[in-house]
Order: structure tokens, then sequence, then C-alpha cells
């Protein structure tokens, strides 16, 4: 048998200053890359999100609105409004 081996991580960019998140990151790129390990990161980072992940998938009070490429979530109007705009699916704080 083989298994998959994913690993979840919650807001690691977090109260983590950028050297450190740039060394965490390029570990995470090693593992996947050597090891390959596939991660799901939760983060609202798009900026950093978009050096690591392939397919983003945007939720917005427990709903999905949205998924595809970091490029493709940051111009869905669904995401511009619940982030940004307010609206139906506003983000609660």
């Amino acid at each position: 048998l083989r298994y998959s081996r994913h690993i979840l991580l919650d807001e690691i960019g977090a109260g983590i200053n950028r050297t450190l998140l740039a060394k965490i990151s390029d570990k995470i790129k090693l593992l996947n890359n050597e090891r390959g390990l596939t991660f799901c990161l939760i983060e609202h980072d798009l900026d950093y999100v978009s050096k690591l992940c392939d397919d983003v998938v945007v939720m917005a009070q427990g709903a999905v609105l949205t998924r595809g490429s970091v490029d493709t979530v940051r111009q869905d109007e669904r995401v511009i409004e619940a982030y940004f705009g307010g609206g139906k699916y506003e983000a609660r704080v």
C-alpha cells in the first residue's frame, strides 16, 4: 500500500517575521518536491499563498466562494465583496 501524506498548516504567517516565514516556505517547497508531501494551508495573506499554492479555495462564513489560481480568486467578485467590500458575504471579525 502507498499512503498519501498531507500536512495541514493553520495561519503559519501569523506573528512570524518575513525572514523566518521565507525559511519556512523554503522548507515547505523542499518537502513537497523531495518527499512528495502535500500541504494544505489556511492563510489570509494571498501574496504568501501565491508563492506556495497551485490551487486556492476561498471560504466565507463556512461556505466555499470560489476555487482556482490565486489570480483567479483575487478577481472573483464574491471574494472582493466578502473580504474588501462588505455585503452578503461580509467576513465577520
